[in-house]
């Protein structure tokens, strides 16, 4: 008896660093592509108003501060609550309605601590990372622009993004970026175990959970936003 409970324990923190890399790591390349397309046409835009003022060298601060507390964590979670939101929510309505989760409680085990809490630790770690990510790929895209469009040189963009930027900017994004993890994993959860019927009912669940992540991710991002500011 004494010696199943480790065992299970390392069950279950293998399978949160087997959540970690599905929606980590396997999540890299379409939130590294995105983010750098996202930072090299938000710094194409600007570039034109501000290369008629002769404020070139602006687009740094622009994209780095734009990146880290809006953009990265933003796009960030709208990917990862339609890509790993729609696949919990999936995976969870499917259990619901084939019974799994059923013969989960007669195995005397809780569905929420045996499925749900690996997926939320599993975000919950990534989530971070992969804003940091995008925040460097962003601002990486908005330097090639400058770099090669604007004739602004490496020293001098990277100078200029190391004074746009302050401790404050980057844990307002990291900040957000747990929040909006914790809101995409909840959200995916009640959907799933809300599901009933048959597989029409896994599509409808997938679709609602991807839609009321986005929409509350957005409502976060808004209050954190005022929150912010006036604080």
């Amino acid at each position: 008896m004494f010696r199943g409970a480790p065992r299970t324990r390392r069950v279950r923190h293998g399978a949160t660093a087997v959540e970690a890399l599905r929606i980590g790591v396997d999540a890299l390349p379409i939130v590294g592509l995105i983010s750098f397309l996202v930072g090299l046409v938000v710094a194409l835009q600007s570039a034109y108003q501000l290369a008629r003022f002769g404020a070139n060298i602006y687009v740094a601060d622009l994209i780095a501060v734009s990146m880290t507390r809006e953009m990265g964590p933003l796009m960030t979670a709208i990917i990862i609550a339609g890509r790993s939101g729609a696949a919990i929510a999936a995976e969870i309505a499917t259990m619901r309605v084939t019974e799994e989760i059923d013969a989960i409680y007669v195995m005397g085990l809780d569905p929420t601590r045996y499925i749900v809490v690996p997926k939320f630790l599993g975000m919950t770690m990534t989530m971070p990372l992969l804003v940091a990510f995008a925040n460097v790929l962003g601002i990486f895209g908005g330097f090639l622009v400058s770099f090669l469009y604007l004739d602004v040189g490496a020293g001098a963009f990277w100078n200029q993004v190391g004074d746009a930027l302050v401790l404050k900017d980057i844990l307002t994004g990291l900040t957000k970026s747990i929040a909006f993890a914790w809101i995409i994993v909840l959200i995916a959860a009640h959907r799933g175990f809300a599901a009933h019927g048959g597989a029409e009912s896994v599509g409808r669940v997938t679709t609602a959970s991807v839609v009321s992540s986005i929409f509350w991710v957005i409502v976060a991002d808004a209050v954190f936003s005022l929150l912010f500011y006036f604080g």
